[in-house]
């Protein structure tokens, strides 16, 4: 071995030896930094999460996040440290300080994962509050109460087919009474999608329709948030965010699969016919051109202005932005707490009975069940819808929000610019200090019971509501929470009123499993999956017409 060889093997052992020992002084100069020096090192939390993003990311991966994070708060109380940069605030208190206007927060980094370009953000991707708040006050122009009054024939012809369609399966079970078993989860998929279609697309998908070929998209949609979700929590997440803009964008939309580009073509179609209508409407001179003209979400959003510059609100590729958003982001919330509600309705007898009673009360007819007094009075319906919010809020884990400039207080924790302070959706709903056997079902916990028969005091009910969390709070609060309650509780009644319903004896699908992982094990509880909204599937339900007398 000549003697240039041995040197220079000997140079690289002593580079190779060198790069160990400066790692491994970094990391252990990073992990005391993180334990005993860094502005959240005062904070409770698991040794791991507080060295590392590793941990909060694992959990990301497993789509059970939110369960370990209130896994954490049974073990360290409402406020934990769970990622070196990030700590939770599980109170009602700290919930409206940080999401509310003088929370001095903005959207953490992580939302920076889903615009597919710089073209393409929405209301909710923009993490700049200027571009936001331009955003949201045009926006919120689509969900007035005019809005929302034009809205609902659109609602109640989505719905009532969907019933139709239900009662073709009533009477094709083994008894002839009632139907085979067939998954909720899916059947309300179908439906949401066809609402939100029809209000921003200009027409349905006819996703409930059987044989239908766009059946794909809501679980095509689930692999892409499975995918996606996790980079954002991820310990290169940072890197990811720089690459985005320098051609990993142009790179995921060349290498999207056909399902997604079907997806998106699909969607471009719809709005540029939709655009073509509303734009030979503006120019039209006939006087009556206002009144046939199609009052969707999409019609309000093309005549939005923004109240503040008085100019025309969205350009025509920020509207395609948003009505994409309202689509995907307004069906999947709402179907998840519709999935929950049938678990809940046909796995609790008594619950199931009182609301029956109620609606069966409420409305002498079919047609009389829709928006007024008549509905808003179902005290008990609007319990139950509640109830189910909070026992399967539609994004369980946190909202990032980091900290601005001056740093911020919260529950009288000095929070420094640059960190990031979040309240659990799933942590808060579960929060015992606000809710007596959380894990029950239990819709009278949102009712005065002045007679003390279910010893619900007036007390116990202002708890509870401050501690409501599902729709969030702030500008950043679910905008259309109006339309959302309308549909629930149309749909609930309509379904009431017209069958009878049943779980499957033999099927728990969507319920916990006793020999499962810690956190899952509860039967009587639906289960969801971190994906930022929730994952679920089931229950398996089985129907009858209801005849009345």
């Amino acid at each position: 071995m000549s003697l240039p060889y041995v040197r220079q093997h000997a140079t690289y052992s002593n580079i190779l030896g060198l790069s160990a020992v400066l790692t491994i002084a970094y990391l252990l100069f990073t992990a005391i930094y993180r334990l005993y020096f860094h502005p959240l090192a005062k904070f409770p939390g698991p040794f791991w999460a507080r060295v590392s993003s590793w941990p909060s990311y694992w959990h990301t991966v497993k789509q059970d996040r939110h369960v370990w994070l209130f896994q954490l708060q049974e073990q360290y109380g409402s406020t934990f440290r769970y990622r070196p940069d990030a700590v939770l605030f599980n109170t009602p208190t700290a919930f409206r300080h940080i999401y509310g206007p003088k929370g001095n927060t903005k959207k953490g980094d992580y939302y920076k994962v889903w615009p597919k370009n710089v073209d393409a953000l929405n209301t909710w991707s923009a993490t700049d509050i200027p571009s936001h708040a331009r955003k949201r006050r045009v926006l919120n122009f689509a969900f007035s109460e005019k809005a929302l009054r034009a809205a609902e024939p659109f609602i109640h012809s989505n719905t009532d087919r969907w019933l139709d369609l239900m009662e073709e399966q009533a009477g094709k079970g083994k008894d002839k009474q009632w139907s085979d078993s067939f998954n909720m989860a899916e059947w309300l998929n179908f439906l949401v999608f066809d609402i939100l279609g029809d209000l921003c697309f200009g027409k349905g998908f006819d996703m409930k329709e059987p044989g239908n070929s766009l059946r794909h998209i809501p679980e095509l949609m689930i692999t892409f948030l499975a995918l996606l979700h996790p980079v954002g929590y991820a310990p290169y997440a940072s890197f990811y965010f720089w690459l985005k803009p320098r051609g990993l964008d142009w790179l995921m939309n060349v290498a999207a699969p056909s399902a997604v580009k079907n997806w998106q073509n699909f969607v471009d179609g719809c709005l540029a016919d939709r655009t073509r209508v509303e734009q030979e409407l503006e120019k039209s001179t006939k006087p009556e051109a206002e009144t046939v003209a199609r009052k969707d979400f999409f019609h309000w959003l093309f005549k939005a202005v923004d109240p503040e510059t008085g100019k025309r609100g969205y350009e025509l590729s920020e509207l395609y932005a948003e009505s994409e958003l309202l689509i995907i982001a307004g069906s999947d919330t709402t179907s998840i707490v519709m999935s929950a509600m049938m678990f809940y309705l046909v796995r609790n007898p008594e619950i199931r009975t009182k609301l029956e009673t109620e609606i069966h009360s409420t409305f002498t007819t079919y047609d009389e069940i829709r928006s007024g007094t008549s509905l808003n009075s179902c005290t008990y319906m609007h319990a139950f819808i509640t109830e189910a919010m909070r026992m399967c809020p539609p994004v369980a884990a946190e909202l990032s929000r980091k900290v601005l400039t001056g740093g911020t207080q919260v529950d009288g924790h000095y929070i420094p610019e640059g960190l990031q302070c979040s309240t659990g959706m799933y942590c808060l709903s579960y929060n015992k200090d606000y809710f007596l056997e959380p894990t029950k079902f239990r819709p009278e916990r949102w009712i005065v019971d002045e007679k003390g028969v279910s010893g619900t005091s007036a007390e116990a009910v202002a708890r509870a509501e401050s501690a409501f969390c599902t729709f969030s709070t702030g500008s950043r609060g679910c905008v259309g929470k109006n339309l959302a309650w309308l549909e629930m509780k149309v749909v609930l009644a309509k379904l009431i009123y017209r069958f009878e319903i049943k779980a499957d004896p033999a099927n728990n699908l969507g319920g916990g499993d006793s020999n499962g992982r810690p956190g899952r094990r509860n039967v009587d509880q639906y289960q969801t999956y971190d994906l930022f909204v929730s994952g679920r599937n089931g229950p398996m339900v089985e129907i009858k017409k209801r005849v009345h007398v």
